[in-house]
């Protein structure tokens, strides 16, 4: 999913699900931290990475919010 942060305030506005995510794909488009092969931790929403989920019809307000990329697992 998007966490979407206001940017004046860090506050959390929204959370917007992303079906279908091809996280191999993605993987290959963020820098990767280390011990992270499932992408839990947090990447910003920009360049290459932004890019690709805007052809996928994704739109970014960049100048009010900013965009994290965070993925959960469900058991």
């Amino acid at each position: 999913m998007f966490d979407v942060f206001d940017k004046n305030s860090d506050k959390l506005m929204d959370e917007i699900v992303i079906p279908d995510l091809d996280i191999e794909a993605v993987k290959k488009l963020v820098n990767l931290i280390d011990g992270d092969p499932k992408l839990y931790y947090q990447y910003e929403v920009k360049g290459e990475l932004k890019e690709y989920f805007e052809k996928l019809g994704y739109e970014f307000q960049t100048e009010k919010f900013d965009y994290f990329l965070s993925c959960y697992q469900d058991n």
